[in-house]
C-alpha cells in the first residue's frame, strides 16, 4: 500500500480557472499565494508537473526536485533537480517513495491533476481562490472520469485571497 502523500496545490479564479491563457505565467496570483506555494513546496522538496506548466514557469523551481511529465522526455535536458519522464503516475510515485520521500506536491496543470485524480492518487487539495473573475482556458476536473470527493479541513486568508485545504476521501 502506498504511503506517499500527494498534495495538489493550485490557484484559481473565483470562476474556477487555473490557467488563463497558453502564455499564462501566473501573474494573476497574489504575492501571498506565491509565498504560500514557495513555502509549502520547498518544505516538501518535490514538485510534479506537466510539461505545459514547466514551460509556463520557464525553469526548474530551485531547492526542489522537479519532475516534469512529457510524452517525449528525450527531447529535454534534465539535471540533478530536473527530471523529464513519460512514466505513469504510479511509477513516478513508487520511484519517489523508494528514494525516501514521504510527500510530493502536484502543481499542475489541470490535465496532470486529472491524470493523478483519475487513479485515486491525490490525498489533499490546497487551492487558493484569487478574488478575480477572468476568462480562462483550463479548470480542474475537465477530464475526470469520476468525481473527487473532498472533506474540508482548513481555511486561511492569504491577503485578499482565500486558501482552502481539503482532504480527498
Amino acid at each position: 500500500m502506498r504511503e506517499l502523500k500527494v498534495i495538489a496545490v493550485f490557484a484559481s479564479t473565483v470562476n474556477g480557472k487555473i490557467s488563463l491563457s497558453k502564455e499564462d505565467r501566473t501573474e494573476w496570483t497574489s504575492k501571498e499565494d506565491k509565498s504560500y506555494f514557495k513555502s509549502l513546496t520547498s518544505k516538501i522538496g518535490v514538485v510534479i508537473m506537466g510539461r505545459k506548466t514547466y514551460d509556463a514557469i520557464g525553469k526548474a523551481l530551485p531547492g526542489r526536485l522537479n519532475i516534469v511529465l512529457t510524452r517525449t522526455p528525450d527531447n529535454f535536458e534534465g539535471s540533478k533537480n530536473l527530471v523529464f519522464t513519460s512514466s505513469t503516475p504510479e511509477e513516478i510515485l513508487e520511484e519517489l517513495e523508494n528514494r525516501g520521500y514521504e510527500e510530493v506536491c502536484l502543481i499542475g496543470g489541470a490535465d496532470t491533476f486529472d491524470q493523478f485524480a483519475n487513479k485515486g492518487l491525490v490525498n489533499e487539495l490546497h487551492i487558493t481562490f484569487e478574488p478575480i473573475i477572468r476568462k480562462g482556458i483550463k479548470g480542474l476536473g475537465e477530464k475526470l472520469e469520476c468525481g473527487v470527493q473532498l472533506k474540508f479541513r482548513e481555511f486561511r486568508e492569504l491577503g485578499q485571497a482565500s486558501l482552502l485545504i481539503y482532504d480527498v476521501i
